[in-house]
């Protein structure tokens, strides 16, 4: 089975990009062709400014996309924007493509915790660093900088406890809108969807 087209567009321009960058490789190789295309939108760029090039560039795409992941970070947008594009993504219909929010609050670097414990804590950003610092440690790694590369490569032999903590905080978070899911990531979703088509990788920690 081949993937389909996948567009991810991210806001932020150094952790995203280097995580799924590595994954597009990955698919691309795995499938010998253009199955997976990452796209950089920018920081300082509203969440809705992110949505709109997004359906920019799915409208425009001369062979379509099947899916399109939209990735961005609570930052310091505003509340209403934060939860609008999770549910303009679910109205979505851009050339047929179907639209999905992968949101993280606070932070990416949540997904990026997810892979050593779970964590409920409602944490400021600030504190997500340290504490990646002494994971990462443990591993012979580190510290952590937002363009530090490989990340996926070195956490993927604990992809497993991720997707299974990640899961369990959304269901913690069931009922609740994105901007009150705190802490909350979507990201697995995007993981579980492209890990079929990725080959074999690390074991499960």
């Amino acid at each position: 089975m081949r993937p389909e087209h996948h567009l991810i567009v991210t806001e932020g321009t150094k952790t995203e990009p280097l995580y799924f960058e590595e994954i597009r490789q990955r698919v691309n190789a795995e499938h010998r062709g253009d199955w997976v295309t990452v796209d950089v939108r920018g920081v300082g760029m509203n969440t809705l400014s992110l949505l709109a090039h997004a359906q920019a560039l799915a409208k425009s795409s001369a062979r379509g996309y099947t899916h399109v992941w939209v990735v961005y970070d609570r930052d310091s947008f505003a509340a209403e924007n934060f939860n609008a594009v999770a549910a303009a993504c679910e109205a979505e219909d851009a050339g047929g493509a179907r639209f999905h929010a992968i949101w993280s609050n606070e932070c990416f670097e949540l997904w990026y915790l997810l892979h050593f414990e779970y964590l409920q804590a409602d944490l400021s950003r600030c504190m997500y660093g340290p504490k990646l610092d002494a994971h990462l440690a443990k591993m012979g790694a580190g510290p952590y900088h937002k363009s530090t590369p490989g990340m996926f490569a070195l956490l993927e032999p604990r992809l497993d406890v991720a997707l299974a903590n990640a899961r369990k905080l959304e269901d913690r978070n069931a009922g609740k809108t994105p901007e009150a899911s705190r802490p909350g990531t979507m990201v697995h979703k995007l993981i579980e969807h492209l890990r079929p088509f990725m080959g074999k990788g690390g074991g499960v920690a």
